[in-house]
This record gives C-alpha cells, sequence and structure tokens, in this order.
C-alpha cells in the first residue's frame, strides 16, 4: 500500500515526459530537399565543390496543377551554391530559400562526371556519416557527360518529380534488364574503403536547355529525357571506365545483383532468333591459393523460360532445350569475362575478389593487400563455371512458323 502513491507519481511523470514530438518540425516551417547534386566547382579552393539542392514544391505536388500569373507552376525547384566543402555549400543555399532545408526525405544523390573523373569522390562522402540528418539508404549515381545539376534541372514526364523518375527507371531497369543495379551511400563509402567502386551513370538524352522548361512534359515527344546508362568504375576514387550492356551485365552476374533480364539464343540458321527470360540466379564465389598465388572460382546458377521464337524448331522435344542451356552457358560466362577482364585493365577490383583471399588465407593476404589492385589482381586467374537450366516454353511448344 506505501507504494502506490511512488508508483502513481512515476506514472504521472511518464505520461508528462514522453507525450509530443519534443523536435517536431510543421511542413510549413521547412522546405523539402528531394535530391542533390554535386559538382566540381573549378579549381579555386573557396569554391572547390558546387551543390544543387532539388526541392519539392509542396503547394504544387499536393494541390495537383495550379495555374499562377504566368501559366502552370513547376512541381520543384533548384538552387546551386559553390563553396570549399559540400556543407559549406550546402548552408549558402540556405538564404535563398524561405524556410530551413529539410533533408531526412533526400531520395538521391548525383555527381557530375567532371568532379568524378577529375578530383574522384574519396573525400567526398564524410559530411554525409558525420551528418545526422541524413539517412544514407539513398542511391548515388554519376550523371554521364553532364553534370549533376542540369540532371536536376529536367523536368520529367509520368513522374512530377525528377529524383522520382530517376528512382523509378533505376528500379524498372534492375528489375526487368539486369544491366545496373542500384549503389546506396552506405554501400559506396563502404567500397571506397577498398580503393575500388562501381556506381550506375544516369544521361541526359536530348537538349538540357529545352529539358528545364516546363513545355518539355507538355509534348507526347519530350525534347530531354534521363535514361538509366552505364555502370562507372572506380579506382582510388577517381572514374575510369564506363561499362555498358553486356560488360555492364557481367559485373552484375557476379557481384550477384541480378534480379531478372532477357537475353538471345541462335536457333538453327537463324541468329538471335530465341530470347530467354532469366527468373532466377545466384551466384558464388570462392577463392583457392595455389603456388602462393590466388584463384577466383565464380559459379553461377541460373534459370529461365523461354519468351519468344522466331524459328521453326520444335520445343517439345528435350535435345532442343540442351543445346540452348549450352549457348545460355556460354553467354553468360562471356559477359562476366567482358567485366572482368575491363575491372583488370583498370586495376580496379570491382567484385571485391580481395575479401574472398582474406578468408582463405589472411596471411598471405596481408602480404598482397597493398598491391592488390595495382599488381596482384590484374594477374589473379578467375575461373567461371555456369549451369543454366530452362524450365517452360511458354504456353506452346511448337511455333506457329513453320
Amino acid at each position: 500500500m506505501k507504494l502506490r502513491p511512488f508508483i502513481m507519481l512515476i506514472l504521472i511523470l511518464s505520461i508528462v515526459l514522453l507525450s509530443g514530438c519534443w523536435d517536431r518540425k510543421e511542413l510549413q516551417d521547412i522546405d523539402l530537399v528531394s535530391a542533390i547534386g554535386i559538382d566540381d566547382g573549378g579549381d579555386d579552393v573557396e569554391n572547390r565543390y558546387s551543390v544543387t539542392v532539388q526541392v519539392i514544391n509542396e503547394g504544387q505536388i499536393a494541390g495537383g496543377q495550379q495555374q499562377g500569373g504566368k501559366g502552370e507552376i513547376s512541381p520543384v525547384t533548384t538552387n546551386t551554391s559553390t563553396g570549399s566543402t559540400v556543407q559549406e555549400s550546402l548552408r549558402k543555399i540556405a538564404p535563398k530559400l524561405p524556410q530551413e532545408l529539410f533533408f531526412p526525405h533526400v531520395q538521391l544523390m548525383v555527381i557530375g562526371e567532371k568532379l568524378a573523373r577529375e578530383k574522384g569522390i574519396q573525400d567526398l562522402f564524410d559530411w554525409l556519416e558525420r551528418n545526422s540528418e541524413f539517412r544514407t539508404l539513398f542511391p548515388i549515381l554519376v550523371v554521364r557527360g553532364d553534370t549533376a545539376k542540369s540532371a536536376l534541372e529536367i523536368m520529367t514526364a509520368l513522374e512530377p518529380i525528377p529524383s522520382a523518375k530517376i528512382i523509378g527507371g533505376l528500379e524498372s531497369t534492375q528489375k526487368t534488364w539486369g544491366e545496373y543495379a542500384s549503389s546506396r551511400a552506405d554501400q559506396v563509402i563502404q567500397q571506397l574503403g577498398g580503393e575500388a567502386a562501381h556506381l550506375t551513370g544516369v544521361e541526359i538524352i536530348g537538349n538540357p536547355e529545352q529539358g528545364e522548361k516546363l513545355t518539355n512534359v507538355q509534348q507526347i515527344n519530350p525534347q530531354a529525357e534521363l535514361q538509366i546508362r552505364g555502370l562507372a568504375i572506380f579506382k582510388k576514387g577517381k572514374l575510369k571506365k564506363w561499362l555498358d550492356e553486356d560488360a555492364a551485365r557481367g559485373a552484375n552476374w557476379v557481384n550477384n545483383e541480378l534480379a531478372k533480364t532477357s537475353l538471345n539464343l541462335d536457333c538453327k540458321e537463324k541468329k538471335k532468333g530465341v530470347a530467354v527470360d532469366m527468373m532466377r540466379t545466384k551466384t558464388k564465389i570462392k577463392a583457392t591459393i595455389k603456388n602462393k598465388k590466388p584463384v577466383i572460382h565464380v559459379s553461377i546458377r541460373s534459370e529461365a523460360h523461354i519468351s519468344e521464337v522466331h524459328c521453326p524448331i520444335d520445343l517439345g522435344k528435350y535435345t532442343f532445350f540442351e543445346k540452348l542451356e549450352k549457348q545460355l552457358e556460354k553467354e553468360i560466362k562471356e559477359e562476366v569475362k567482358m567485366a572482368v577482364e575491363a575491372a583488370k585493365e583498370e586495376e580496379s577490383d570491382i567484385f571485391r575478389f580481395g575479401e574472398y583471399v582474406n578468408r582463405e588465407d589472411p596471411k598471405l593476404w596481408k602480404e598482397m593487400k597493398k598491391k592488390w589492385n595495382d599488381e596482384v589482381f590484374p594477374e589473379t586467374e578467375v575461373k567461371v563455371d555456369v549451369l543454366a537450366f530452362i524450365r517452360r516454353s511458354g504456353l506452346r511448344t511448337k511455333p506457329y512458323i513453320k
């Protein structure tokens, strides 16, 4: 009985202390940042970085298309400033906007190719990890052949917010085609710790100047579009080479980042007469040591089904399936070898084979760690073993072509 008043007092204090949000911010008091772009600001130390923020016009998004004094209002606006550091550049943007910049809802970061090639991105993300306002789960892309500022200023059709359009294109590409995978900020930071990294690219197709106008989304065929294209290979933080199409997909095979894709196979006299859809794929990597030299074993197991046939073959016979499976295995192996050779040429272990060597023989890895990318990795033997199965032929076994 004596404890009851004391317990009641604790409960009352808990209600007072735990209720409400002490650090809440009202929507009308903040400007939501949807994307950040970072470019080369020049050789001047005072303007090392040029930073662009894409801010959402909440009223336009929430209220649909509104009419202003000069016509429709853009769903987003961009602001740019330069500084010695990224943080300084962001602070300089603040006086240009009516409300406080709010970063927890950032969906995307893009980096201009010039900055990625010349100055590199090795030291670019220190501010990101230190700042509690940011969540490091958004993807980072490199703007191929252009600036990050230009990419964030393209008005996009179907998606009013350009950053959402890029994210949607990236997810769709990864799910259906498999050439390019998403690299989150935390993953990129981890990769850069090992001196080698790979980032997906985004490219402006068309006229960037016309793409900035609202009229760009008022046409059936826009003057400028944003397209996911290219896999950038980095070494010591600097962009060295772009991989495209089959080579880029080969890298995803190795990194076990491929969800679904389509490949074309030959049938009888017709080149690329059969289309197959990859439904499941699994990659395992193992390292062995032979004469104090590492050997990397890449094992890929894939399952597919036939989606289109342009030649008169009877898929009711298993012998045709066996021939197509052998072709499929060969095609996958060639793409993987293309990616591995490209990485070796740039002396950049984007597959993180070194980690498997470390697990197999930590003592040997300690001896070769410092020279892994420059000397050991380019000379390392990589064996690729592919096992492919074609499970189904669709709703018919015999094509209508006779």
